[in-house]
């Protein structure tokens, strides 16, 4: 796996500042994707990451991409099954038959959410992420945590 680059202090403050910052932010979104193989739950990030490539693919890829997506994740006892409501599911699959840019976004707002609430305070509470700040000297005060 490649090493995140460098961060500056700055940036590394924005990430305990929103969930989203680190999401859009590509060195923490790559140390937070390490993480979360570490604990063996990465599927909900590489799902938000597939949505987002998603949202960006020509239109006459839509129908391929969305199938894939669907089998990788959303599907029951797909190989990467993320923890969806039957409802959400329901919803893309019915999405899926007539795809467009916002098929998952329902389904990638419950997972972000998901991960907010869960994996996002364990990771930035972590020992993995205070061992990687070390190594680069970068201290976060008390005052810059949520």
């Amino acid at each position: 796996t490649a090493k995140p680059s460098k961060p500056s202090a700055e940036m590394v403050s924005l990430w305990f500042q929103s969930f989203d910052n680190l999401l859009h932010d590509k060195t923490g979104l790559d140390l937070f994707r390490e993480y979360l193989r570490l604990e063996f739950s990465e599927e909900n990030l590489e799902f938000w990451i597939a949505c987002e490539q998603y949202k960006t693919c020509p239109t006459h890829e839509l129908a391929q991409q969305s199938q894939q997506i669907f089998a990788d994740y959303v599907a029951i006892q797909a190989p990467r099954e993320i923890n969806l409501d039957s409802k959400t599911r329901d919803e893309v699959y019915k999405r899926i038959s007539k795809p467009d840019k916002k098929t998952f976004e329902d389904a990638q707002y419950r997972i972000q959410a998901l991960m907010a609430k869960d994996s996002y305070p364990r990771f930035m509470s972590s020992e993995f992420l205070k061992k990687w700040l070390a190594q680069f000297k970068i201290k976060i005060n008390q005052s810059q945590k949520k």
